[in-house]
């Protein structure tokens, strides 16, 4: 014999569940990592162009230091190749634009971006490996990807550039938390 209260709580359930599958369908994320405020955003289509400052949804770039990321849990599992979840990153810098890498951390046109120095461990002592130092021209087709909000963000400082193709789309603070 049922109790009574199992269906409904059954009927809360399939509803719950429904609204979380719409609200991503309709481009509703959750991001919980400190790089960026935590909270729910939205995820629209790229205008014309993705522009410096814009902030965007991207798959990570295919590179050792994401794989790396990915199985230390820095990226949680999602539906970008290699299996990792689109992070919710600024652009700093786009085409044409130049980038140094450097210890006292990452300038844009000779601008410096706060917060961008690259950490020599993760919170567990582990070994990072940032981007090598350097003068970077972004060439047509690539973004850089740099999180002031939190020193400790995984961004370009440790994978450098992105393909411009990698962007899901432009994200927009719906609710969040600092």
């Amino acid at each position: 014999m049922k109790c009574p209260g199992q269906a409904a709580l059954v009927a809360l359930a399939v509803c719950v569940l429904g609204a979380l599958a719409s609200a991503r369908a309709a481009g509703v994320r959750w991001n919980a990592t400190a790089s960026m405020p935590r909270g729910l955003w939205m995820v629209a289509p790229v205008g014309d162009a993705v522009q410096r400052g814009d902030t965007v949804a991207v798959c990570p770039p295919e590179v050792a230091a994401v794989q790396e990321a990915g199985r230390r849990g820095y990226i949680p599992a999602g539906g970008c190749a290699g299996g990792l979840e689109p992070l919710v990153k600024p652009v700093a810098a786009i085409a044409g634009d130049v980038v140094t890498v450097s210890e006292s951390g990452i300038a844009v046109n000779g601008a410096p971006v706060l917060n961008t120095v690259s950490l020599a461990r993760d919170s567990v002592g582990r070994p990072l490996r940032p981007f090598p130092a350097g003068v970077y021209a972004v060439a047509p087709g690539q973004l850089w990807l740099l999180s002031g909000h939190d020193p400790r963000s995984f961004d370009s400082r440790y994978f450098g550039p992105v393909p411009v193709g990698n962007v899901r789309g432009v994200a927009h603070p719906l609710w969040v938390a600092g």
